[in-house]
């Protein structure tokens, strides 16, 4: 699995390459509302929006990893508590299971 992966990388770096290559001379305008940058290669624009998608993804995918941590910790804990209560309820005397459940037909 982790080979396929790996190709599939790079078959997208090689046509990323390939693309800026072929579109290295052309050059784009930015228009914003207080400027303009004019003839900025369009490589560089793609690039950036690629480095702006990548920072995105990897700030999204740290939260969610904390909040995972945070639900497996808890799980954790109430796991940890729930064999200590097995454990104690499995080293019960059969006379104390026997005077609970007359004490509980008692208040019936």
């Amino acid at each position: 699995m982790w080979a396929v992966r790996y190709l599939l990388i790079l078959a997208l770096l090689v046509v990323v390459l390939g693309f800026a290559v072929l579109n290295s001379s052309q050059k784009v305008s930015i228009f914003m509302p207080d400027r303009e940058i004019p003839a900025v290669p369009l490589t560089l624009i793609i690039l950036c929006a690629f480095c702006v998608g990548i920072l995105v993804s990897f700030v999204l995918t740290i939260a969610q990893s904390l909040k995972m941590s945070a639900e497996m910790r808890s799980s954790r804990k109430r796991v940890q508590h729930l064999e200590m209560e097995l454990a104690a309820l499995r080293n019960r005397s059969l006379e104390d299971i026997d005077k609970l459940e007359e004490s509980e037909v008692k208040h019936e």
